[in-house]
């Protein structure tokens, strides 16, 4: 079964109420089993909108993860955060289908995290995109980029979002940046600027420390 995750992009207003509602979010979140895949922490900015803080959390099921937000428990805590930071979230339904790669990235460790693709798209030519979808797999695969999400189901449930969501882990945050810049990729994007719009990512693992959303 495909997995479902949070896609959460954040600009704190308030960081002193912000740390009341991360501890609080962080508490649900472990009580609900639920896997910081990305917290917060450094990122680069590539494309289109960005905000400043970022995170993935991972669930079961796409069905779980939009019980999980929608329960009264949670509408608590996210109301908490609605006082201090202008937040987009959407439920995102994972990828189960064919990789580019063999095998997937190893889980991040605080020796050696994963490096992410966090994107969101609005395609505006949709046959152009496919083409695209298709050349992109040639340069994931040279850097063993695996995909998490991939424009499955969305549900935009804060703030602003795209039709298309899409999440690739890759073994490291250099292997990351050195897939989004290699020649390859770049011709694919060069077909992707065509037919579609969309922000753009890159950013290291949740490596075990207190995450920061």
């Amino acid at each position: 079964m495909a997995k479902g995750y949070w896609f959460i992009n954040v600009d704190v207003v308030d960081p002193v109420d912000f740390i009341s509602y991360a501890h609080a979010n962080v508490s649900f979140l472990a009580e609900r089993k639920a896997k910081f895949l990305i917290a917060g922490g450094d990122f680069e900015h590539m494309e289109g909108i960005k905000r400043h803080r970022n995170a993935l959390v991972e669930w079961p099921s796409y069905e779980v993860a939009l019980d999980a937000y929608r329960s009264p428990e949670y509408q608590r805590i996210a109301a908490q955060r609605g006082e201090c930071a202008i937040t987009d979230v959407a439920i995102v339904e994972g990828y189960d289908g064919e990789q580019p790669s063999a095998a997937e990235p190893a889980d991040s460790t605080p020796q050696f995290p994963r490096g992410y693709w966090m994107v969101r798209m609005d395609v505006t030519d949709p046959a152009g995109y496919e083409h695209y979808r298709a050349e992109n797999v040639k340069a994931l695969a040279q850097f063993g980029g695996w995909f998490l999400v991939r424009s499955g189901r969305s549900t935009v449930v804060e703030g602003k979002g795209r039709s298309q969501y899409i999440v690739i882990a890759f073994p490291d945050l250099a292997s990351a940046r050195a897939c989004y810049h290699s020649f390859d990729y770049q011709q694919a994007f060069a077909r992707r600027k065509l037919a579609a719009q969309g922000d753009l990512i890159i950013l290291s693992g949740h490596a075990g420390r207190q995450p920061a959303l």
